[in-house]
């Protein structure tokens, strides 16, 4: 600190010295922090960015529900396309349309080579008139007359 040339013998002499000394000091700290952002702007630009940053957050969170929900969607469309296929391949082979959910395979030509299949061994086990029809000679009539003709064989078997 300087030596004061005059000493300071009124309250008012004292009051202008320490407000020049004031005045010097925030001249200094003016200097030192120009360019610098006060502490209410810093606030001011925290709160903006904090509100941009949930805006943007909740359009991505619309645009990732639209997605799942546009995912869900073509996912649906696939599934109906794929029915639609195998119904066609399985009335195409000559099966009724409720075995269609039954072919399996991951394209059309294996769906078309497994429907053929079913349909040849759904063919091959019907290929007799069935048990209440008259084409049936000899054969039993009712499913009480084939249950007592099968257990008629089973005792024949046994003794």
């Amino acid at each position: 600190m300087a030596l004061l040339e005059k000493p300071i013998t009124t309250q008012e002499e004292f009051d202008a010295a320490i407000g020049q000394r004031l005045a010097r000091e925030r001249e200094t700290s003016a200097k030192r922090y120009e360019g610098w952002m006060s502490p209410d702007d810093v606030k001011k630009l925290t709160d903006a960015h904090a509100e941009e940053l949930k805006k943007l957050t909740d359009a991505a969170d619309a645009n990732a529900k639209a997605l799942a929900e546009k995912d869900a969607l073509i996912a649906q469309g696939d599934k109906y396309r794929t029915d639609l296929e195998k119904t066609r391949i399985a009335i195409a082979a000559g099966l009724d349309p409720k075995y269609a959910d039954r072919l399996v395979g991951s394209n059309a030509e294996e769906w078309k080579s497994d429907a053929e299949a079913l349909a040849k061994d759904f063919a091959a086990a019907h290929t007799g008139a069935p048990i209440g029809s008259p084409e049936r000679s000899g054969a039993p009539q009712t499913a009480e007359e084939l249950a007592k003709q099968k257990f008629g064989e089973f005792l024949s078997g046994i003794l």
